[in-house]
């Protein structure tokens, strides 16, 4: 309770949240916990709602009235919702990781002939000429667009295209002579 009284700036509006603190706790919390089947989970929303409120105090008049609990309870569903989308897409995230793991043989004999082409792709770059490599490293590995590639290298934006047209024919030819394509 401290903590939220620090956060006040008059001895009315700390009184007035001290008041709305005692009378509304325990009537939020069940609020919250019907929602959330959920105890830290509840403590939490009931919480925020607490620290919402001192943002709005001025916004609450009467301490019992039934508009100050609609306020506070409207509040709380509101951030257990929030909640329980949260927990829905983890969930959601989390099955998703399991049907990654769930992968076929053949899922996981692309995904290794993939990583060697990929090695074999980076390999070939690193044989290349200027500027071809540097180029395609560029492009490829640190994702600059030609314009930057350009200026990097000190070179005309039309070159710059141009020699990137020349390395992809080269690994491409190379790729071929492998069996890759």
């Amino acid at each position: 309770m401290i903590h939220y009284l620090q956060l006040l700036n008059t001895q009315q509006d700390k009184d007035k949240f001290v008041a709305l603190y005692q009378r509304h706790f325990q009537p939020l919390y069940s609020t919250a916990f019907e929602m959330l089947k959920d105890h830290a989970a509840s403590e939490d929303v009931v919480h925020e709602t607490f620290l919402i409120l001192i943002d709005n105090i001025d916004k609450v008049d009467e301490q019992e009235s039934m508009k100050t609990w609609n306020y506070l309870a409207t509040i709380v569903r509101c951030l257990c919702i929030d909640s329980l989308r949260k927990q829905k897409k983890t969930i959601l995230r989390d099955m998703e990781l399991e049907n990654a793991w769930a992968a076929s043989d053949d899922d996981i004999e692309s995904e290794f002939i993939g990583k060697e082409m990929t090695e074999q792709v980076k390999s070939l770059i690193q044989q290349m000429d200027y500027p071809y490599k540097q180029v395609l490293l560029l492009q490829y590995y640190n994702k600059m667009k030609g314009r930057d590639i350009a200026e990097t290298l000190d070179l005309k934006p039309e070159n710059v295209r141009q020699i990137a047209k020349r390395a992809r024919e080269q690994l491409k030819k190379q790729l071929r002579e492998r069996g890759y394509i």
